[in-house]
């Protein structure tokens, strides 16, 4: 059985050989007539804007999915799949080793940005949904006169012309309303649950985001890495810096995840709640920041995969964008929660957005 860093080491060698037998399938089911590609449209197999999609369409490290469980120890190359019906014949690409490395299928289907309107980020946790003062990590927060919630991550700490700030960690689709919204943009805790925001909630001002780029057309990939933005706090006599709501303290020095990780997060919808890291450094990962009617497709690279540690509920759900996934063992920030398809949730690597901020946590 092969250990992390040797499936690591393989990684990038495995994909340039996997991409190379995709295009070669994709080539040849075109040459063959349209029954495959048909069939797999009619499940919805086909994204937004891509080619009738070879199916497979990302991959990484992770550790084993068997009969629907993680097994923590058992580290394999990721493939993933839109569909899972039809691999057999019409998927040779897909062999179950690598250089001794055993190869594990899984179905991922375009995720979903996490932050939504309040109807539909509906939710029983009552005390993340509320006013919370001091404010804390896992608590609503929203951008003022917009409809939509999120999640309040975590506070970072940068040096601006010599002095030091305080900012709020969330995503760019829930500060910036994916790229809309002006810096300088007023943020409120709590965001619009039972009536629309108010300007006595302002805490925070919108001070930079990481913009989510999107194909111009079907032959102009463009790949992003994160979705992320900071907004700058107000009076620092507002927050608790260091604390989630729920989980308490944590420890504000960044790790990164690793496959079989146990993890926790506090957010918006579903409050505290603990999963497995069941992949990272996953490629090809489709997210949807539109609608199921009118999809809005980006891809992103380097991506943190997660399931549910209690099989009876989600790890996160609409709402719960922006919430930042901690090292259960240790409680150390690893990735920054935007998206998720009800079973998966994915990921960004936290000590990324932090380089890319030029921040840290406190």
């Amino acid at each position: 059985m092969a250990g992390y860093n040797e499936v690591l080491a393989a990684l990038r060698e495995y994909r340039n050989e996997l991409e190379e037998r995709v295009q070669t399938e994709i080539e040849s089911q075109f040459e063959e007539g349209s029954t495959i590609l048909n069939a797999f449209s009619a499940r919805g197999g086909v994204s937004a804007f891509a080619t009738p999609l070879s199916n497979v369409h990302a991959s990484g490290v992770g550790i084993r999915i068997k009969a629907g469980k993680p097994v923590r120890d058992n580290f394999v190359l990721k493939v993933y799949v839109f569909d899972k019906l039809d691999l057999g014949a019409n998927t040779p690409s897909i062999t179950r080793s690598f250089q001794g490395i055993e190869v594990d299928v899984e179905a991922l289907p375009i995720q979903l940005a996490l932050s939504k309107t309040k109807a539909k980020a509906a939710t029983t946790v009552e005390e993340h949904r509320s006013k919370q003062r001091p404010i804390v990590g896992g608590v609503s927060i929203a951008p003022l006169n917009e409809s939509f919630v999120g999640t309040l991550g975590c506070f970072l700490q940068r040096t601006v012309s010599g002095s030091k700030q305080v900012f709020v960690l969330s995503n760019n689709h829930v500060l910036a309303d994916t790229n809309r919204l002006a810096i300088g943009t007023a943020v409120v805790q709590p965001g619009p649950e039972v009536a629309p925001t108010s300007p006595n909630d302002v805490f925070a001002a919108l001070s930079a985001f990481i913009p989510i780029q999107f194909p111009a057309t079907r032959i102009d990939p463009v790949v992003n890495v994160f979705d992320a933005a900071i907004a700058v706090v107000a009076d620092e006599k507002l927050i608790r810096k260091g604390e989630m709501l729920g989980i308490g303290r944590y420890e504000p020095k960044v790790a990164a995840a690793v496959p079989g990780m146990r993890v926790i997060k506090s957010g918006r919808t579903t409050g505290v709640t603990t999963g497995i890291v069941t992949a990272t450094r996953v490629n090809g990962v489709q997210v949807n920041y539109g609608t199921r009617t009118s999809p809005r497709i980006a891809t992103f690279n380097d991506t943190v995969e997660i399931v549910s540690e209690d099989e009876t509920k989600p790890f996160s759900m609409p709402g719960d964008s922006g919430s930042v996934i901690l090292d259960a063992d240790t409680g150390r920030p690893v990735a920054l929660l935007f998206a998720g398809d009800g079973r998966t949730t994915t990921a960004c690597d936290f000590g990324g957005v932090c380089r890319q901020f030029q921040a840290f946590p406190v």
